[in-house]
């Protein structure tokens, strides 16, 4: 029979060894795993404020760029109690500085009036002064006449009663008469020189009167008053124009903190692909509730297990080739870590599971290189594919082998 002739046998011999090369080679080649998973990171918009969605812009599977608006929220229960307070005291304290300053320049008024009438009473009296001054020259002037008269007279006398005319009574009473006269003169000299005196202290602003105290007029004492009340009143104001500054300050935060309440936008933070969306219109939401869950693209990789003996051949930075199941295309990436089979996985914000290890198997994370995946929103940019990815060896390690069986058999 031909089964039983030597060729086939021959045959059929070389073709189970060639099927044995191929099924081993590429495991002597390099590494190879087939339950990788396309993944990538989720981010979670959550609601800023409290409110009702009143528009959602975005459907599931919708691609978005950066900054564009997602959804909107109106919130018509803002607290605006601490704002109208707000109002109110700045208000009233622009309300105050106004009155204020109405009753400063009434007393401002007053005050110059005071002063023009002090002005006048001042120059009536320096003018009242002068007279009596020229008033009192002239005495002098008739005074000193009289003490020459006097003395004349006195001399006259003197020589009579040395010839025996008069007589020595006639002589001292001409004697009192120029003393009387001489008296007068410096009494008049002293009084103008009080008037003097008195002149130039009104011309300063000065009013003395003859026991040496000041003489305040009614106006200038009035005066005094209206000041005091005028510098009062430049601190009051000051204080309210300080209380409404500071009152303005506040009342801009709380109308920036009311309008931040009152409605918000919630926007995409990067280019990217909407992945789920928990809200519809006109619902009612709290803060940091979830709204929209966008996936990142940007930054594609991909989770497989690999036998744990093979760790020290898989590391940061290998190269590898990574082909999504089902499809021809080859994609390069990169290993970005490696895990032992027994660390804690990383499982929350991604948008795919990370394979179930049942064995002793490495976690190996492979960023895949910038390629059309990355765009390909209409299919969530291919994540949850289960894909095939591969090392490559430099060569079968014999050495590495018999050490490896060594260790297991002794």
């Amino acid at each position: 029979m031909i089964l039983n002739h030597r060729i086939t046998r021959v045959t059929v011999g070389i073709l189970l060894l060639i099927l044995a090369v191929i099924l081993l080679l590429p495991n002597l080649t390099g590494f190879t795993s087939l339950d990788g998973t396309v993944n990538a990171r989720l981010a979670v918009l959550n609601a800023p404020i409290d409110g009702t969605i009143a528009d959602v812009a975005v459907k599931v599977g919708t691609p978005v760029i950066e900054g564009q608006p997602l959804a909107t929220i109106k919130n018509t229960r803002v607290n605006r109690a601490i704002l109208a307070s707000l109002q109110a005291e700045h208000t009233t304290a622009l309300d105050r500085v106004g009155a204020l300053q109405r009753e400063r320049d009434e007393l401002a008024q007053l005050r110059d009036q005071l002063s023009a009438r002090l002005d006048i009473y001042r120059k009536a009296t320096v003018a009242s002064l002068e007279r009596e001054v020229e008033i009192l020259r002239k005495r002098v002037a008739v005074s000193q006449a009289q003490d020459v008269v006097a003395q004349v007279d006195l001399e006259r006398r003197l020589a009579l009663e040395s010839k025996g005319i008069f007589t020595r009574k006639m002589v001292e009473t001409a004697q009192a008469a120029g003393a009387a006269a001489g008296g007068e003169v410096e009494i008049s000299n002293l009084t103008v020189e009080q008037l003097q005196h008195r002149l130039e202290a009104v011309r300063q602003g000065i009013f003395v009167i003859g026991d040496g105290q000041n003489d305040v007029p009614y106006s200038r004492q009035r005066q005094d008053e209206v000041i005091v009340r005028i510098n009062d009143l430049n601190t009051r104001i000051a204080e309210n124009e300080t209380r409404a500054a500071e009152a303005e300050k506040q009342l801009i935060e709380e109308r920036e903190r009311v309008r931040s309440l009152e409605s918000a936008i919630v926007s995409a933070p990067f280019n990217g692909v909407v992945w789920s969306r928990n809200i519809v219109n006109r619902s009612n939401v709290v803060l940091n509730n979830e709204l929209i869950s966008l996936l990142d693209c940007s930054d594609l990789f991909v989770d497989i297990l690999v036998p744990e003996v093979n760790f020290d051949e898989i590391f940061p930075g290998r190269d590898a080739e990574v082909r999504l199941f089902g499809g021809s295309d080859v994609f390069k990436g990169i290993v970005r870590s490696v895990r032992g089979s027994l660390a804690t996985s990383e499982k929350d914000g991604l948008a795919a599971n990370e394979p179930e290890a049942d064995d002793r198997n490495a976690r190996i994370r492979v960023s895949l290189a910038p390629s059309a995946l990355n765009t390909d929103f209409a299919n969530f940019c291919q994540t949850g594919r289960t894909v095939q990815v591969r090392f490559s060896k430099g060569g079968p390690r014999l050495t590495q082998w018999i050490e490896s069986l060594w260790f297991n058999l002794f």
